[in-house]
């Protein structure tokens, strides 16, 4: 029966020795509170030292009202508490009142609700999100009409194909200058600012005029314009007004032909 009584001893000791050990413990009086109203913070399980108390949010990065944090010093059986007040973190909610070592070796949370937090902020997302869409393809369309050919302002429409291959939405706007040489600032009017979804593809059409008489070829130059950063487009074309110059051509040959005439009748009405 000692023997038995003995047995049942040790296992129970063996038991106890080997429990895990549910390390450093955070715990909340309530689970739900307003901004401006306290909550008690109990701590169990710590090393004795300094701890950090933070109301932080679930967003990413983990945002926390540092204003509102609290500081207290642990004894060496490592429990202890202090009131927090309710402040919502930058990184909006859902919260949690995070404790963590000064040392930062050491961290645990507990879920609050914050009533009227605003809703989490991933500025992962929204950083991802200043680029340019990629231009995939682009070419000039023509749109002359006849009068183009005879010195009137000749019509070019720019084509692009534009993907937004970020994980968000992008705000686009646009700046095009069309002109002869490398730097064109001949104006164009560019299309309105708009939102391209998240990997969405599209076609965007910019009309260029070119300027009356132009001749020879023209370059047009388009921004691509983001809060981060500018994607460049260009593209040439080139015009030749043939009906101008075949008109030009036809007067310079009805002057030739007319003043032989013109000198073959003066003589004719004068004979010698």
């Amino acid at each position: 029966m000692r023997l038995s009584i003995s047995a049942l001893a040790l296992v129970a000791a063996l038991a106890l020795t080997g429990a895990p050990d549910p390390g450093p413990q955070v715990g909340v009086d309530r689970a739900e509170a307003k901004p401006g109203e306290q909550v008690l913070v109990r701590l169990t399980g710590w090393p004795g030292g300094t701890v950090r108390i933070e109301l932080c949010g679930a967003g990413t990065p983990t945002r926390c009202a540092v204003d509102s944090s609290a500081q207290i010093h642990l004894p060496a059986g490592g429990a202890g508490g202090t009131p927090l007040t309710v402040v919502a973190p930058p990184g909006g909610c859902p919260c949690q009142v995070r404790v963590t070592t000064l040392d930062n070796s050491l961290s645990a949370t507990a879920p609050l609700v914050v009533t009227g937090a605003p809703a989490p902020v991933d500025d992962t997302v929204r950083q991802a999100a200043t680029r340019p869409p990629t231009v995939l393809a682009a070419h000039l369309e023509r749109a002359d009409g006849w009068t183009a050919h005879f010195g009137a302002p000749a019509r070019r429409t720019l084509v692009l194909r534009l993907r937004n291959e970020q994980p968000a939405p992008v705000n686009v706007a646009w700046s095009f200058s069309v002109g002869r040489g490398p730097d064109p600032t001949g104006f164009v009017t560019p299309p309105e600012p708009d939102e391209f979804a998240a990997g969405e593809e599209r076609e965007v059409r910019v009309p260029v005029t070119l300027p009356a008489f132009a001749v020879g070829t023209y370059q047009i130059h388009g921004d691509i314009v983001t809060a981060g950063a500018t994607s460049r487009v260009t593209a040439s074309t080139d015009h030749q007004p043939w009906g101008l110059a075949g008109m030009l051509g036809f007067v310079l040959t009805a002057l030739a032909v007319v003043r032989p005439l013109k000198g073959a009748s003066a003589g004719w009405r004068n004979p010698r």
